[in-house]
């Protein structure tokens, strides 16, 4: 009798415990499966490449729900809508068509960037909510414009 009384006094903690514990559903940002961290790493914030792309513009872009980016350089100023999900460790953008002015427009593109291969480098030190960041990605550009080849950068967290 004494064991099933114990028993049932561990069942009832337990139950208590996770009821008591806090719910980890409720996070919205969307997770990258990255080495040594099977939770994932949520993917949120701004990032800006680390080298011009074909020419003189520099790429930044912004995970939010909807997604942005913005290019800069050679006088043209653009800024644009992107669309992007999570795969296992990759991150897909589809960048639409923008107007940059003085009748020029930046082409849609497809980009896909994955974490860098160094995952300490990857993760920063600082904590987003609960979660951990990534802080740097490798990413190659897939231009759609005819005759333009595919580009790869780094681009940094700021």
């Amino acid at each position: 009798m004494k064991g099933i009384g114990f028993k049932l006094l561990f069942a009832a903690a337990t139950m208590l415990a996770g009821l008591a514990s806090p719910t980890f559903g409720q996070d919205i940002a969307p997770m990258v499966m990255v080495p040594d961290h099977p939770g994932g790493v949520a993917v949120n914030g701004c990032f800006r490449a680390n080298e011009t792309l074909f020419g003189p513009y520099r790429l930044t872009f912004c995970f939010e729900r909807r997604g942005t980016y913005t290019v800069r350089g050679g006088g043209a100023r653009c800024d644009g809508r992107m669309d992007w999900h999570v795969s296992g460790r990759d991150i897909f953008m589809d960048l639409h068509r923008t107007s940059c002015g003085n009748r020029r427009a930046w082409e849609a593109a497809a980009v896909d960037c994955r974490p860098t291969a160094n995952f300490m480098g990857a993760i920063s030190g600082a904590f987003a909510g609960d979660m951990l960041s990534i802080r740097a990605l490798r990413c190659t550009y897939h231009p759609t414009v005819a005759g333009v080849s595919r580009r790869t950068f780094t681009a940094n967290r700021f």
